[in-house]
């Protein structure tokens, strides 16, 4: 089968998104499948992440407008979604999904639209996060959209709800994505040290960096915690207080951005703790890529969280009482050997996650 990708990608920054789709083209690919990807750019991580069988499958196709001259008929075409800004509304308009419908019109093949989180989802999670205008053009595509993928039941739920305004014909189907288990497999035996891990993007309101102070008064005193993520998104005045907090709780806080596969696998596997504060995600890779590795998780009380990850605990990260109770409860648990990682294996290894993309292809083509 022949695959046909249109998505854009972004030369430094990337998100859970744009990873999503390279591990399902990645997917794809080991299941044999030729992938030709339409984007704007090389991904910055397509390196790290094309280490499996079958990579030399994936042909990149780029323009940096999304003009391409038609390459052969598809049997399948994935259109990856993006959020709309001032800044590309003509090419998103004239040229990146009028490229979806042209690909569509000359293989006469099905669409999939990967669904990362319906405005609606996000809306009733986050309330004024997010304009439901940056969802247009998007929307717009709909109509030549033949199944919505979601990542969750959850996100199946308000997709269902939200999509089928614009086009009631529309197939729902969810499949959780598998993760980067080639990288994350050498660490699944790391020595754990005092460390406590805290991914946080500063700049997006949903993330909840609030609750940074909380969660630096919720380590012990002698851990590091480690913030993945750039201190200098953070308001000056907010990252001094963490600096005071930790200071004063003998706690050492550190903060990374920028790292690489293995750098984000290695700092997790030999952490003691997760902690993920997120009041809204899509699906929330880093809870996975930690239990992958044997680190306990402590996430916000939100239900896409808890569908996935079963074996993680939940707190409200604004009550520092209960927080502090469940960070130290958790670091001195014992669990069996390899818990952790063998409930996320069951869906989130690379290779059962390519397995079960055939399958569902396979029951969509029926």
């Amino acid at each position: 089968m022949k695959v046909a990708f249109v998505g854009k990608n972004f030369k430094t920054k990337y998100s859970g998104g744009r990873i999503h789709a390279w591990m399902m083209a990645n997917a794809f690919a080991a299941q044999e499948h030729q992938v030709d990807f339409y984007t704007n750019i090389k991904p910055s991580f397509a390196d790290e992440l094309s280490i499996y069988s079958g990579k030399e499958k994936i042909r990149l196709l780029i323009s940096s407008i999304f003009f391409f001259l038609q390459s052969g008929k598809y049997d399948l075409i994935v259109l990856v979604p993006h959020l709309a800004s001032k800044k590309s509304f003509i090419i998103d308009k004239f040229l990146f999904y009028p490229l979806v419908k042209r690909l569509k019109k000359a293989s006469k093949c099905p669409v999939w639209y990967i669904d990362f989180e319906s405005p609606n989802w996000i809306g009733e999670m986050v309330p004024g996060a997010r304009s439901e205008s940056a969802y247009e053009y998007s929307n717009r595509a709909l109509q030549y959209v033949d199944t919505i993928l979601s990542t969750t039941k959850e996100g199946m739920k308000y997709a269902r709800a939200y999509y089928s305004k614009f086009n009631a014909g529309l197939n729902y189907k969810q499949l959780y994505l598998g993760i980067n288990s080639k990288i994350a497999e050498g660490f699944v035996s790391s020595e754990k040290t005092r460390k406590v891990v805290y991914f946080g993007r500063f700049n997006e309101k949903h993330k909840n960096a609030g609750v940074l102070n909380n969660i630096v008064k919720a380590v012990p005193e002698g851990y590091t915690l480690l913030v993945i993520g750039n201190k200098d998104r953070l308001a000056p005045d907010l990252y001094q207080s963490l600096v005071n907090e930790a200071r004063a709780g003998k706690v050492n806080l550190v903060f990374r951005s920028d790292i690489s596969e293995s750098e984000k696998y290695s700092e997790l596997a030999s952490a003691q703790l997760l902690l993920y504060s997120s009041t809204f995600e899509g699906y929330g890779l880093p809870p996975i890529e930690a239990q992958y590795v044997n680190t306990p998780v402590l996430c916000s009380a939100i239900p896409v969280l808890q569908e996935v990850n079963a074996k993680a605990d939940f707190v409200d990260f604004a009550d520092l009482e209960a927080l502090k109770k469940l960070v130290h409860k958790i670091l001195n648990q014992k669990l069996a050997p390899n818990e952790l990682h063998n409930y996320v294996s069951s869906f989130a290894g690379f290779e059962q996650y390519a397995v079960n993309l055939n399958r569902l292809l396979n029951d969509i083509s029926k």
